[in-house]
């Protein structure tokens, strides 16, 4: 009895040992494949976040994708974008994360209801891009205008208050111009008086109302040419941000050279203004526009320029959205 207990017991301990066997080998066969299925979404992962297909068939497709999110323009002080005629959609979004753009400068049509005005907010917000309200009219210089002005930083206070803190809208950007102006030929200086008691109200209205909004200007890069150089500083020192429509392609970095300084001695953020729209190629014979030099041209240019003002709080931005995505799928 003894003797037949004994070898059963030796066949258990065999039977288990087999079976153990056995059990180790699906566990590395398991492991293996976990390791396998890890690496796999370790790979989707990056794919991902570069902006290129997972699973895609076409490697050298994915390689390409990958590659233009490595070359991401780079913008140490912000990117910003002028939308004049539309919402900024879906389709628009992807050609802002392409640029790296942190910030749009968007006009708000009055037929806009609410709800759109909302849902783009959101959209803005969802990929952590600022957005500012842009509006302005030459005739906004006179006086008697300015309620014209003040309708939009009360709209905006107007939807700050509907929307969540995340979706607020940052602030205005007020693209005036009064040099276009007939009257500017005949009397510049009464204008440009004009002009800046307006933008010192403006900036006194968002203080008086707790807005909590910032409020940015437009300038020429030719206000000190013109001889208006204390009107240049008034303008800069009223306002919050200073965006300098910086249209002469073969003097870029002097032409901006005033209002560095006085931006500087402000510790005011600045933003070089790049034109982007075709019509201008043959009014200006190619001086103003970057539509046929491209993208790649005004990167050449912005960090040319970010050498030369080293230290300086130097953004960019193009005008307009339109045409960023026409040249960014070139």
């Amino acid at each position: 009895m003894r003797k037949n207990k004994a070898i059963k017991n030796i066949l258990c301990i065999i039977l288990m040992s087999v079976l153990l066997l056995g059990c180790q080998s699906e566990n590395d066969q398991f492991a293996g494949e976990t390791l396998s299925v890890h690496e796999e979404s370790d790979f989707s992962e990056q794919v991902a976040k570069a902006g290129g297909p997972v699973g895609s068939e076409n490697d050298d497709s994915q390689v390409k994708d990958n590659m233009k999110a490595v070359l991401k323009p780079d913008h140490p002080f912000g990117a910003g974008v002028f939308c004049w005629d539309h919402l900024a959609d879906e389709e628009d979004v992807d050609c802002l994360v392409k640029n790296n753009i942190t910030e749009i400068y968007q006009y708000l049509k009055p037929e806009y209801s609410d709800e759109e005005i909302v849902s783009f907010l959101e959209r803005m917000s969802d990929k952590g891009i600022d957005v500012y309200i842009l509006d302005g009219e030459p005739t906004w210089s006179y006086k008697e205008n300015l309620r014209y002005a003040e309708a939009v930083i009360d709209r905006i206070a107007y939807i700050n208050n509907y929307v969540s803190k995340r979706d607020r809208i940052i602030g205005v950007v007020y693209d005036i111009e009064p040099y276009v102006l007939d009257k500017w030929h005949s009397t510049p200086q009464l204008i440009m008086d004009e002009y800046i008691d307006n933008v010192k109200s403006l900036k006194d209205k968002i203080e008086r109302r707790n807005y909590n909004i910032e409020m940015c200007v437009c300038v020429p890069y030719s206000f000190d040419l013109m001889g208006y150089e204390q009107h240049l500083y008034s303008l800069i020192d009223s306002a919050d941000q200073v965006l300098v429509l910086n249209y002469n392609k073969a003097n870029e970095i002097e032409d901006i050279r005033t209002e560095m300084q006085i931006t500087g001695d402000l510790g005011k953020r600045i933003i070089t203004v790049y034109e982007l729209q075709p019509g201008l190629l043959s009014q200006t014979n190619n001086s103003v526009t970057y539509y046929k030099d491209g993208l790649g041209a005004i990167k050449t240019s912005y960090e040319k320029m970010l050498t030369e003002y080293e230290g300086k709080k130097l953004g960019i931005a193009y005008h307009t959205l339109e045409y960023l995505k026409v040249l960014s799928y070139q």
